[in-house]
């Protein structure tokens, strides 16, 4: 399928690289955008039988190469789905007492461990490991980018949790034992009857050459606190908002970052000195929330001045020109850059063997199962296929409903009886705009065939609910 091409275009194509297999124009790029996320393409393996052997649309090189060598080394197979949640559940009696060790104290993290205290009684161990001593309420680092936080205002100690019954471990997990039934930090190892992973996507700034020398990470701390401190003293010039790989958590936050830098240079009456852009491989803003939402932020981005290079393929980073240079060697010269870098599943996963071929730990999508006795992933370390073929947003409002179902199924498991909790895919979030002003969406993204979103009228209303949320939750959780 040849994207955005022309009739004769394919065919040039098919004949440079003597392909056997038909090669389609795609004109309009309808197809396209049914099949792909971004540049990420959906790719699908069809067997000699016709069947389906291998479908994938965060594409993984090994899978997909470990599917083709199927086709001439055995019969055909259909990808295996990640593990029914109607398997039979595991008995345990009532008065044993379970450890349960949950792994990242992040949204799912958190929220899972106090479900369970509230559902268990105290002699099951809920024991929480995390590699920070402080929850980072991570929605509010727009805010503290621009100068309206401060780090102590969106952060608590994680030591909080020990006064509601649950034990909490500032350590580093190290490795992962499935077959022991055991989880090693660098400096203890924890037994666990149930395990809960809620590590989160890690972010890799290393695997793109110059990022340090030349970005600052929109999705840390440390690089808000950069941003901020930049903006502060900017004359004016090129800023820029770059996504540099797909997928990435938090879908709504570089259109975000864009808004708010937007605003403060309005403020700082240096907007007629500066150029504001964001490049992204997506063909549209939050592309899984369709195209209603897609046009609606695109309307935004363009009436604020902005300017939007989507389906944007990044290469590289020069930083003794500070440029950014896409795949066809085009480039752009920034003076100060937010970027968005590649996520990875963490390495102690990976070497535990739970990723699928996605790259991500795949679960069942209302049980949250990760295909092991008593394992459970949630978050953004997941991947979660929807009706439409395409995986579910990384975003914490998932995490935290995921957490809610995962409790009640082991502590219904522990209490011996059956749990009706099931995840449904129902999110929301909002969308910071500036001048104090936010949107909203919510929707269903089990609906099918494709997620049915709504975004709410954009007002002050929706941004002083965020702020509301922001303060319940530091308050009821930590």
């Amino acid at each position: 399928m040849g994207a955005f091409e022309t009739p004769e275009s394919c065919r040039k194509w098919k004949e440079e690289f003597e392909l056997a297999c038909p090669v389609i124009p795609d004109a309009e790029g309808t197809l396209f955008r049914q099949l792909t996320n971004g540049w990420v393409p959906c790719n699908i393996l069809v067997g000699r039988d016709g069947k389906v052997l291998f479908s994938e649309n965060e594409f993984d090189d090994a899978g997909y190469s470990t599917a083709i060598a199927g086709l001439y080394s055995a019969p055909a197979k259909a990808q295996p789905e990640p593990e029914s949640g109607e398997r039979p559940i595991r008995r345990a009696s009532p008065s044993a007492a379970a450890r349960i060790v949950i792994l990242g104290a992040g949204v799912g993290g958190v929220v899972a461990a106090h479900h369970l205290r509230q559902r268990l009684p105290r002699q099951h161990r809920i024991i929480v490991i995390d590699r920070s001593s402080d929850h980072l309420f991570s929605p509010s680092l727009l805010w503290l980018m621009v100068g309206n936080r401060r780090a102590d205002q969106i952060r608590r100690p994680l030591t909080r949790l020990a006064g509601n019954g649950i034990e909490f471990h500032h350590d580093e997990v190290a490795a992962i034992d499935l077959d022991r039934r055991l989880v090693r930090t660098r400096s203890n190892a924890f037994s666990f009857d149930y395990l809960i992973v809620s590590l989160g996507a890690r972010l890799a700034p290393e695997t793109v050459e110059g990022f340090d020398e030349m970005a600052h990470n929109l999705y840390s701390l440390e690089g808000c606190e950069r941003i901020r401190a930049a903006l502060e003293t900017f004359p004016g010039g090129t800023i820029a908002v770059l996504v540099a790989a797909l997928p990435f958590k938090c879908p709504a936050a570089p259109y975000e970052a864009a808004f708010l830098v937007e605003a403060l240079c309005r403020t700082k009456h240096i907007r007629d000195k500066t150029e504001i852009h964001i490049f992204t491989p997506e063909h549209q803003p939050m592309p899984i929330a369709g195209s209603a939402m897609g046009d609606a932020i695109t309307a935004m981005i363009h009436a604020r001045g902005i300017h939007y290079h989507p389906l944007y393929t990044f290469q590289e980073l020069r930083p003794d020109t500070r440029e950014i240079v896409s795949s066809d060697g085009r480039s752009e010269r920034v003076d100060l850059l937010l970027g968005v870098p590649p996520h990875q599943a963490p390495e102690v996963v990976r070497s535990a063997g739970l990723l699928g071929v996605s790259g991500w730990i795949h679960v069942d999508a209302t049980t949250l199962r990760a295909g092991h006795d008593g394992v459970f992933a949630i978050g953004d370390v997941t991947s979660i296929r929807l009706p439409g073929g395409k995986m579910l947003p990384k975003a914490g409002v998932f995490a935290h409903h995921q957490a809610e179902v995962v409790a009640d199924v082991i502590a219904s498991e522990i209490r011996g009886t059956e749990s009706r909790a099931s995840f449904n895919g129902k999110g929301y979030c909002w969308i910071e705009l500036g001048d104090g002003k936010a949107g909203f969406a919510s929707g269903r993204f089990y609906a099918e065939p494709d997620p049915e979103v709504r975004m709410f009228h954009p007002g002050r209303f929706w941004h002083w609910g965020k702020v509301a949320f922001e303060k319940w939750w530091l308050r009821h959780w930590l």
